[in-house]
């Protein structure tokens, strides 16, 4: 704490006592909100006592710092219930001996802290603070006393810290902001405001699961490219899968494994295809041990290796859609997945995080098969993912460079191979002959007959979600789908077509229903089969409730259609 400010209140304290006691207190109006009945409260500067007395009087199980001696004198003398209640103290040093409380308060305090001192000031608050513990704090929104070295006339610092800045550095120690409130002076001051807020502290280690994230990939040892590719796919099932992840009790989410090593087949297919030999580890990248699942994965890949692009990536997704593959290559596929799996499992569910002070981030339940994920950072990937997504595949092209450095492969080369997705013309032609098979002559957005052919619509954009699946595919005019383009449908207009929507669902899931329903169920995350007449309603939901969701989170423009 400033040095001349607490100088300030040793000669001028009993005068600035009696001003706080004429004047009821700002902030205990929000007391019983912030703390729970019978809380151990700790405040960070008394002045006068007054709202220690008061949390006391309200049953609270207090303790007070201050590190003015005149204040603290008169904190006794004003109220001596607190007599033996109150200790001498200063931010960034509190010197409590590791005594940790339920609820900390600091009303008025922070502004006396200058800038070099204030992170370590809200750390040493955040280890006064036990899980969940709630702090609740007030700082002037303005002021009009103060100089360009931020003092008023008494020479007592007044930093201009703002609301978005207290709450950037509390979130960035784990703490969540729960209320504010802005208020008048209480002394009646003028061009003088304040703001009060309200938080809880959520996370133990004070690393918020964004900053986890970012540790992982940053501080981790990566000896291949594996936690890369869990983030990747944690991060696009959150976006497009999220109803797939079981919340669990024990503050964590399961997510199945299997769906996990369907993601990372797609991801690693083109580079085990490409006819260079593009390494994913250190090891590979010495000509030592190859990936556990490379020969698996280049087995199965053998078998569409002539069939386009990429080692026929388009053509294996697409069998898996209208076909059912032959008895060899469902083998080859089954084999190759259970070495993905066994390999995620082994690797970046056993080891991501162990650089963190927390240790490993992730688990895995043998029983449910499902890697379980801490809630915090789920909820991180449901509200970030696409971003992650998009750090993450940069980055794992800039790791692979480096394992390949010394055989010529740079980013430029990686890259590509790490967004190739099946093809969506070619994607849809399964719905295409589904809805010509149909006789269907009807555009599903305007209801008008379809004069020269159709277009099949990704009702929410490719560009978005990079999602082929049946139910989120529509019969369209061209010049409609054009015009629609990569914007997301309104609500109103959703609602508006919600009969053309489901007979263009009945039709895919006649000619295509073991499909259809799988893709469906893993959208849902539940079975199309169980929800029986109402799984058209529930999908419904589910697909509206996703578009709104995406506009939201993307910022995509919405499309009212054309009549």
């Amino acid at each position: 704490m400033d040095i001349s400010t607490i100088q300030y209140y040793d000669s001028q304290g009993e005068e600035i006592a009696k001003r706080y006691e004429a004047v009821e207190s700002p902030v205990s109006q929000y007391f019983s909100h912030a703390f729970l009945p019978g809380s151990k409260v700790l405040e960070i500067g008394i002045g006068s006592g007054r709202d220690l007395a008061c949390l006391l009087a309200h049953g609270f199980d207090v303790l007070g710092v201050e590190p003015s001696s005149t204040l603290r004198d008169c904190a006794v003398h004003f109220h001596p219930e607190l007599a033996g209640k109150v200790l001498e103290g200063a931010l960034p040093e509190l010197n409590l001996n590791k005594a940790v409380f339920d609820a900390v308060l600091c009303s008025a305090v922070l502004m006396h802290v200058p800038s070099s001192v204030l992170f370590d000031s809200a750390l040493k608050i955040r280890d006064c603070l036990k899980a969940n513990g709630r702090l609740l704090l007030s700082l002037p929104l303005e002021r009009g006393d103060t100089n360009d070295r931020n003092r008023d006339q008494h020479g007592r610092l007044f930093s201009p810290y703002t609301p978005d800045q207290i709450e950037t550095l509390f979130t960035r120690l784990g703490f969540v902001l729960v209320s504010q409130w802005d208020t008048d002076d209480a002394l009646s001051r003028t061009s003088t405001s304040w703001f009060t807020q309200l938080y809880e502290y959520r996370a133990h280690t004070g690393v918020r699961p964004l900053d986890q994230i970012e540790a992982v990939l940053n501080r981790d040892r990566k000896e291949a490219t594996y936690k890369l590719a869990l983030f990747r796919a944690l991060a696009e099932i959150a976006q497009v899968n999220e109803r797939s992840a079981v919340w669990l009790t024990n503050s964590r989410v399961g997510i199945p494994l299997a769906l996990l090593a369907n993601c990372w087949m797609r991801y690693y297919w083109p580079i085990v295809a490409s006819p260079e030999f593009i390494p994913q580890s250190n090891a590979e990248g010495r000509n030592g041990k190859r990936m556990k699942f490379r020969a698996a994965l280049r087995n199965l890949i053998n078998d569409f290796k002539d069939q386009g692009a990429h080692g026929g990536l388009t053509a294996w997704y697409l069998e898996g859609l209208s076909n059912p593959k032959k008895a060899s290559t469902m083998l080859k596929q089954v084999k190759a997945l259970k070495a993905i799996a066994d390999t995620i499992v082994a690797g970046p569910v056993t080891y991501a995080g162990g650089s963190l002070e927390g240790g490993a981030i992730f688990e895995y339940d043998t029983v449910s098969k499902q890697v379980l994920v801490p809630a915090t950072l789920w909820r991180e990937l449901i509200l970030m993912g696409h971003w992650i997504s998009e750090a993450v595949i940069l980055r794992w092209a800039s790791l692979t460079a480096k394992f390949g450095a010394s055989k010529g492969v740079g980013i430029e080369q990686v890259l590509p191979l790490l967004v190739v997705s099946p093809e969506p013309e070619r994607a849809t032609n399964p719905a295409r002959k589904a809805f010509e098979k149909a006789g269907l002559n009807r555009c599903t957005w305007t209801n008008k007959k379809l004069s020269k052919g159709f277009a099949v619509d990704h009702a929410i954009p490719f560009s978005l979600w990079g999602n082929n699946d049946l139910w989120n595919l529509l019969q369209s005019d061209p010049k409609v789908n054009l015009n629609k383009s990569d914007k997301l449908p309104t609500i109103e207009l959703l609602e508006e077509r919600r009969i053309a929507i489901f007979e263009d669902w009945e039709i895919l899931r006649e000619e295509l229903p073991t499909v259809f329903d799988s893709q469906a169920s893993a959208f849902l995350g539940s079975s199309v089969v169980s929800l029986n007449a109402d799984w058209k309603t529930e999908l419904f939901r589910i697909f509206k409730q996703s578009i709104e969701i995406t506009a939201m989170q993307r910022g995509v423009s919405r499309w009212q259609g054309i009549n």
